[in-house]
Parts: structure tokens; C-alpha cells; sequence
């Protein structure tokens, strides 16, 4: 088994989608692979049911996903998780989560684990963050960032507060949320690597409508071929 933290630079970066795309793949390959979602803020009420959003993404990549065995805390508020939770009265327990990890573990070969916003999330009051679960589960991390401007800066600080807490860094995916100047974009990639010495493994291309990426195939399969996905180093 082997499993992977995909976390980002920021909240709507493009964390669920990176996540889909790697389940996806995975899948196509063969693997037993599975999403977590340990920590969902922001749920949505159905037919008087919470659904988790995220979730709802992953079973478009992986449609026979049990959705008890990939969420843990789901939460009405669409806030950080420690505010969430404070309102609605529900205590997370970082153990819990990281006793699923293991969990899912035994039971697949691969487990993708999304956090919840940036690295400096907070899940507690006490100040206990993304940051800190990662550094407990002991996984190495997938970074995604955004591809335009603004992005050099987010990325390579998001670097250094992993790096300064020991964590090992797979490999970044940058993503693109708009449709933006693409000698930025490039520029960024390149700078990005230069300074981090860590891998962009490829850049997701901008998605106008991800609900139906996982119904056509073909757009999909030129997605998954454009990513260097070989090179995440787990």
C-alpha cells in the first residue's frame, strides 16, 4: 500500500480535482485505490441529507466509492474546519483520522487523502492544522498550486513550512483555474522548480465544466497523459 496527502497552496485550488484525476488514473491502471476526504466543511443538504461536495467529485471518477469509509467529520459550515466544528458542537480527534488512514491502508493499495484548504488550516482551536496531520500520518505530500500569477510566492512558502517540518514532498501539480497568459504560466512552472528543486509533474489545463470530465474519455485520457504522474515520488 502507499498513500499520498494532496494538499494546496490554498482553499479552491484545485485540490478535488488533482485528487479525482489521480483516482482516475490509478484506477485505470488497475490499482485498488481509494479517496479520503478525513475533514469536509461547506456540505450541502439534499433531500435532508449532508452530502459531502468533494465526494460527490470522486464518484465521478470512481463510482462504486463508499462514501462511510472516505469521510470522517462532515461539517454544515463553509469555513475552516475549527470554526465548523466549534458551532456544530463536534470534537475532530486527528487520531481518528489518522486510524482511518491506516485503515484504508490495509485495505487498498493505494489511499489518496485530501485536506481541507492550505497547509495552515487550523482543525482545532488549540491551533492544530493540515500541517500538523500530515507530519503524524507520515505521508509524503502532493502539492496543488495555482498555475497564474501569484502562484511563485504561495507555492514556495507552502515548501518551506514543510520542508522546516520534516514532511516529504512528492511533487507539485499546478493548476490552471482561468484562462490566463501563459508565458506567466510557464514561467511560473519554471521558477517554481528552479528555486524548490522539487518536480512539477504537469499542469492541469482549465476545466469549464469538471462535472463532466469523468464522462468524456477522451478529454480525460488526454488529461491523464499530459501529467508526468510517473514522476510523484511515493
Amino acid at each position: 500500500m502507499v498513500s499520498l496527502f494532496i494538499t494546496g497552496t490554498d482553499t479552491d485550488v484545485g485540490k478535488t480535482v488533482v485528487t479525482s484525476l489521480l483516482t482516475a488514473y490509478f484506477h485505470k491502471k488497475g490499482q485498488n485505490v481509494i479517496p479520503y476526504k478525513p475533514v469536509q466543511s461547506g456540505a450541502l443538504e439534499v433531500e435532508g441529507k449532508l452530502v459531502a461536495p468533494d465526494i460527490e467529485i470522486y464518484k465521478r471518477a470512481l463510482p462504486k466509492v463508499n462514501e462511510k469509509m472516505i469521510n470522517t467529520y462532515l461539517l454544515k459550515k463553509a469555513s475552516s474546519p475549527h470554526l465548523a466544528a466549534r458551532e456544530e458542537n463536534i470534537q475532530i480527534y486527528p487520531s481518528v483520522i489518522i486510524e482511518n488512514i491506516r485503515l484504508l491502508e490495509k485495505q487498498h493499495d493505494i489511499v489518496l487523502v485530501e485536506g481541507a484548504g492550505g497547509l495552515i488550516v487550523p482543525l482545532k482551536d488549540d491551533g492544530y492544522s493540515i500541517i500538523h496531520l500530515i507530519k503524524d500520518a507520515n505521508i509524503p505530500v502532493l502539492l496543488v498550486a495555482r498555475a497564474g500569477l501569484g502562484t511563485i510566492n504561495h507555492t514556495i512558502l507552502s515548501v518551506m513550512a514543510m520542508r522546516e517540518a520534516g514532511i516529504e514532498i512528492a511533487g507539485i501539480i499546478m493548476n490552471q483555474l482561468a484562462k490566463e497568459d501563459q508565458v506567466i504560466e510557464q514561467d511560473n512552472r519554471k521558477m517554481i522548480e528552479k528555486i524548490t528543486n522539487i518536480p512539477v509533474i504537469g499542469v492541469v489545463p482549465y476545466i469549464e465544466n469538471v462535472e463532466t470530465l469523468f464522462q468524456e474519455d477522451d478529454l480525460l485520457n488526454e488529461i491523464l497523459s499530459s501529467l508526468q504522474l510517473k514522476e510523484i515520488k511515493i
